[in-house]
C-alpha cells in the first residue's frame, strides 16, 4: 500500500516539474540563417536573458511570427545563449 502512495507522489512531483509556463517578455531580436547547414537562428531575450532556437531546414523562416508566438506560448525548446550574434536594435532616442 505503501508503494502506491509513494508511486503517486512522485508522479505528481514530476508532473508539477514539466509544467508549461506562458512566457511574458518575450523579446523577439533577429533571424540569421547559416547558409552552410541549412538552420536558422532565431534569437530571443526573455526577461534580458539571451535564449535561441534553431530551425533545421529553415522551414519557419517566413513564419516568423508563429515562431514568437510559440516562445511566448512556450511550447518550443528554447536553448540559452545565442550561437550566432546578431546587431540588437538601438533604442530610438527622441532628440
Amino acid at each position: 500500500m505503501k508503494w502506491i502512495a509513494y508511486t503517486l507522489l512522485f508522479v505528481c512531483v514530476l508532473q508539477a516539474g514539466f509544467t508549461s509556463r506562458h512566457q511574458e517578455n518575450v523579446e523577439f531580436v533577429c533571424m540569421k540563417t547559416h547558409k552552410a547547414s541549412n538552420t536558422c537562428h532565431f534569437n530571443f531575450k526573455i526577461d534580458g536573458a539571451k535564449f535561441r532556437y534553431v530551425d533545421i531546414g529553415c522551414k519557419y523562416s517566413k513564419k516568423t511570427e508563429e515562431i514568437i508566438e510559440k516562445a511566448k506560448a512556450g511550447t518550443i525548446a528554447l536553448s540559452k545563449d545565442w550561437k550566432i550574434e546578431c546587431p540588437e536594435p538601438k533604442p530610438e532616442t527622441g532628440h
